[in-house]
């Protein structure tokens, strides 16, 4: 048969006609993957709070969202005898019912009677409810339109989406499809229809029966008499952000001034803000601004404050904790991180040791971070998490419901490590020495990682069968004879050609120094998540590559930019802005960073328990040393955990009354003897000790408003006025913030 129509489309007193043709429409059983498995996911049933839960709801389950078919077509033929079909009086048929409300149903009305998919299901219970083979499943999605820019919110778009077969045939599924927004300040999306709320970006997610795609999308506002004016070109990092600021016509802020940057750099690089001497110093260098700012930049890198400050932020990440690895165990762990970035290891080459560790945890301490995970199921989570920014802890128990990672994936990965095995050392007390003295740690904390060739194997917990050890994306090469298997899965970790490993580990390192990733969180890299700036991204991982997987060039390359040099003050233009970098972010300090600049500001740094006298916060094994109450309440995390989240960096009422009233800070601003008292008690002009605390606090010199707003007093009250101004500095928001 031949149909012909035609199709009117009429706007803005414009008017276009398509023709249309149908041919060869013939009728079709309904089949299970193809029909009913969609109308299931699209009504709800195979949903989390559904039947789709662990344990199911009231006695059912199936597969959530429908990622295993011939599992749920048996659970509904054969569950209750097979009593939800009635192929006589097919209305009867229990199936229908429910979803429909005819009976009672906890879900309430699932499905409306007449509709489409109520019509679906009645045909295939009458044509004998059979099943259909996994392969019919849609191989692929494509969603119209391809690009979404919307002027004004308000504006409504519509979203098709096609399934494509391994049959060569493509079928409009918009109406199964289920849609979501990842940002819905931005815009909603109900059913097919997007409907922009306000001025910014979202990704749309598409699913379907296994499938993900999404679609980004921008909504521009009123930009009436917006012109565009980038910033100068310091590297290809500005180059990029200035196209992206062009195309959401986003106007990049001023830059940041000699005193700001100096702090910024200072404590983002070596965890600590410049001496008074050094901001002096800085800010009285003549000549080009940029030139002067690279070589501070290169000075800090090149500083022996650098190594400890970026071992403390690995150590969170590599979970180097007492709790787990003892005393001993923690000391030469953190240690060893420490001499890897001192020595300007190379990342993939680091990584790599840490993953292929074996032997005495002491002796080769690369091997505590296997014992911190100590199970095949916490190695797949955690170096997934780590190392490629994805979240393989949702497909532990069934497919992953927002990507296309599935429950075989995460147990072939762990089979990579089902062979690693810990046991006991065999040495006696042990004594660690730290600096000038030595402290004894507990009995015996040393343990070996070795090859256990008589087991660990991983089973699928659906039918317990032994898994392959297999990468879920790209190829592993194969072992060699009896090669440990972990060789194999850290050359494609770690190869220039993973796509993941070198992208995440830039994304990460750019929301160390820009307050947020370009793909945000940073440990949660998925189709639904898209990056803020996928051409930045993409260079920033090909430029680290070719710099044979160099930190410091990672480090120096964003430092250097005129992006990371951006003042914090908005403008008109961009003062919406929160992922396109136009402005610096305001980052508050981290617990360590906080009490090392404390300790800085007064020229008093607190004693923690089994430490050398003088060290550093950053120093410390993890939070079980003195001084660990400060630290916990700021956020120290208890490093447990892979992923960025478990340190807090957020700003509380409890974190306003221990700064205004507890003894951490009091006992550092009037410790006798400190910097403070020494300036007060050594210089007679006010002036001088009013600027030096100016700058030992906030690294800038007053205004001349501040200046005039001060008075030290004389004689005792001139000591105390110092110590109140001081205090009143490091409880300042220019304090609390890296600006």
């Amino acid at each position: 048969m031949l149909f012909r129509s035609k199709a009117v489309v009429e706007a803005g007193g414009l008017k276009a006609s398509l023709g249309i043709h149908v041919a060869g429409v013939a009728s079709r059983p309904v089949g299970f993957v193809r029909d009913v498995e969609p109308i299931l996911s699209r009504a709800g049933c195979n949903a989390g709070p559904c039947h789709g839960s662990a344990k199911g709801k009231n006695g059912f389950k199936l597969s959530l969202r429908g990622y295993d078919p011939e599992y749920d077509y048996h659970a509904l033929i054969n569950d209750l005898g097979g009593r939800r079909f009635n192929k006589v009086k097919v209305d009867e048929s229990l199936m229908l019912q429910k979803p429909l409300g005819d009976v009672p149903h906890e879900g309430r009305q699932a499905i409306q009677p007449g509709s489409l998919a109520h019509r679906l299901l009645k045909q295939w219970i009458a044509e004998g409810a059979l099943p259909q083979a996994a392969s019919a499943r849609a191989t692929n999605l494509t969603v119209l339109p391809g690009t979404v820019e919307m002027d004004l919110p308000g504006r409504r778009q519509q979203f098709l989406v096609l399934a494509h077969y391994p049959d060569g045939t493509t079928r409009d599924v918009t109406d199964d499809a289920v849609m979501s927004s990842n940002n819905e300040e931005v815009a909603l999306v109900k059913d097919s229809t997007l409907t922009a709320l306000r001025r910014g970006e979202m990704a749309v997610l598409v699913r379907y029966e296994g499938l993900y795609a999404s679609r980004e999308v921008r909504v521009m506002g009123d930009r009436t008499g917006f012109q565009f004016a980038g910033m100068p070109v310091y590297n290809e990092v500005d180059q990029h952000v200035n196209a992206k600021l062009a195309r959401m016509k986003t106007l990049p802020s001023e830059a940041c001034t000699d005193a700001e940057f100096i702090r910024r750099v200072s404590l983002d690089l070596t965890g600590l803000p410049p001496s008074v001497e050094r901001v002096r110093k800085f800010l009285a260098e003549e000549g080009d601004s940029r030139a002067k700012r690279e070589r501070l930049v290169d000075e800090l890198l090149g500083s022996a404050a650098f190594a400890p400050n970026w071992a403390n932020k690995f150590a969170d990440l590599l979970q180097c904790n007492s709790e787990n690895l003892g005393k001993k165990g923690v000391w030469v762990f953190r240690n060893w991180i420490e001499g890897q970035i001192a020595s300007r290891r190379p990342y993939d080459a680091f990584v790599r040791d840490l993953v292929l560790a074996k032997g005495s945890t002491f002796e080769n301490p690369a091997g505590n971070y296997l014992r911190a995970l100590r199970d095949p199921g916490k190695m797949t989570e955690d170096v997934s998490q780590t190392f490629l920014g994805v979240r393989f802890n949702c497909n532990k128990c069934h497919d992953h419901p927002f990507e296309r990672w599935t429950q075989n994936q995460y147990y072939e990965f762990g089979a990579f490590f089902a062979q690693v095995a810990f046991k006991r050392g065999t040495l006696g007390r042990d004594v660690l020495i730290r600096g000038n003295e030595t402290y004894a740690s507990e009995q015996v904390s040393e343990e070996i990682v070795y090859r256990n060739y008589n087991g660990g194997d991983v089973r699928h917990p659906k039918n317990d069968a032994v898994m392959p050890a297999m990468v879920p994306y790209g190829k592993a090469r194969a072992a060699k004879g009896d090669e440990d298997p972990r060789a194999a899965f850290a050359e494609w970790l770690t190869s220039p050609e993973n796509p993941y490993f070198a992208r995440s580990t830039a994304n990460r390192f750019w929301s160390y120094f820009m307050g947020r990733g370009i793909i945000d969180p940073v440990d949660d890299i998925r189709a639904g998540n898209p990056p803020s700036n996928p051409e930045l991204l993409a260079w920033l991982e090909q430029g680290f590559v070719k710099s044979g997987f160099d930190l410091r060039w990672l480090m120096r390359t964003i430092c250097t930019s005129r992006t990371y040099q951006l003042s914090i003050v908005p403008n008109r233009w961009n003062e919406d802005d929160l992922s396109n970098f136009s402005h610096a972010l305001p980052r508050r300090l981290s617990a360590e960073q906080l009490l090392d600049a404390v300790a800085v500001a007064t020229g008093h740094r607190p004693r923690f328990k089994d430490m050398p006298e003088g060290a550093r916060a950053v120093e410390a094994p993890d939070g079980m040393v003195g001084g660990a109450d400060f630290l916990a309440l700021f956020g120290r995390p208890k490093r447990q955990s892979a992923c960025e989240c478990e340190r807090a960096g957020n700003v509380t009422l409890a974190h306003a009354l221990n700064l205004v009233n507890g003894p951490t800070l009091g006992e550092c601003v009037t410790a006798p003897g400190n910097g403070v008292a020494r300036v007060a008690q050594s210089e007679a002009d006010d002036r001088k000790v009013i600027e030096h605390i100016y700058l030992s606090c906030l690294c800038r010199m007053p205004t001349d408003k501040e200046l005039a707003s001060v008075k030290l007093g004389t004689g005792d009250e001139r000591l105390s006025g110092a110590q109140d101004l001081a205090w009143a500095l490091l409880n300042s928001p220019a304090f609390l913030f890296n600006r």
